[in-house]
């Protein structure tokens, strides 16, 4: 996770610096895949654990609280954004496509309640429970970036939240394995729809960044925290159904 300061073997010295800030969204967005490696490495072991049956509803509800999380963060997030727009490029973009993705993204919480309600949980157990602390951790450091940092910050959070969307045929891996209905795989299966093509926007945005070198930075270190909260999700579920089943 150690970041260089100046150029790398992916961004080499070029003649115009106009062209620096569109070379560094593009860097950026590499460094950002590949710090990815290491969460697909903890979902992989997570998605083909043995107690993967009791797994899925605790998974389901650490999603929910992230979700639940997410609009509000992005709207904050908008809102910043919006306050810099008049004086600073990055941040008109940040606002405009916030605006948008707020959106695409309303009522998913919503589905995934309805999904945890038919995996077996009580609808208003889940309503008054409040996000664990790696959600809390996780969701609460891009409060502090936006507010204190930069609201474009929040781009490092999203690119990893949405980086590595479902496959439909895995979900119904998942679901055979697991015995769980199809209704608890409704929100999952959206994303699988859905979120390849917001992932696709999302690159646009992020690799065409006017960035400063510590505004990459920024979205860097955001997108390293919330790999190293996702990890600790899934190693921490995964750690207390082996406790569980001593």
């Amino acid at each position: 996770m150690n970041q260089t300061a100046g150029p790398t073997e992916f961004d080499p010295p070029l003649p115009d610096a106009g062209v620096w800030p569109a070379r560094r969204g593009a860097a950026l967005w590499l460094k950002i895949v590949l710090a990815q490696q290491l969460l697909n490495t903890a979902a992989q072991r997570f998605w083909t654990s043995k107690e993967l049956p009791k797994l899925f509803p605790p998974f389901l509800l650490e999603l929910y609280s992230l979700v639940s999380c997410s609009v509000p963060l992005m709207r904050a997030a908008r809102e910043r954004a919006a306050e810099l727009a008049a004086e600073d490029p990055l941040a008109a973009v940040a606002a405009g496509y916030l605006e948008q993705h707020i959106e695409e993204e309303a009522h998913h919480d919503e589905w995934l309640l309805d999904d945890l309600v038919a995996s077996g949980m009580d609808r208003t157990s889940v309503l008054q429970r409040p996000p664990g602390a790696n959600v809390a951790s996780l969701v609460g450091a891009q409060y502090c970036w936006i507010r204190h940092a930069h609201p474009a910050a929040l781009f490092g959070y999203l690119a990893v939240i949405e980086g590595n969307p479902p496959l439909s045929e895995h979900l119904d891996e998942v679901q055979l394995l697991t015995g769980y209905p199809a209704e608890a795989f409704r929100c999952l299966h959206q994303h699988a729809a859905d979120d390849i093509e917001h992932l696709k926007e999302l690159r646009t945005t992020i690799t065409g960044l006017p960035l400063s070198t510590e505004e990459a930075k920024l979205i860097a270190t955001s997108a390293f925290a919330t790999v190293e909260g996702l990890v600790r999700i899934f190693e921490d579920l995964m750690a207390k159904a082996e406790h569980d089943r001593q």
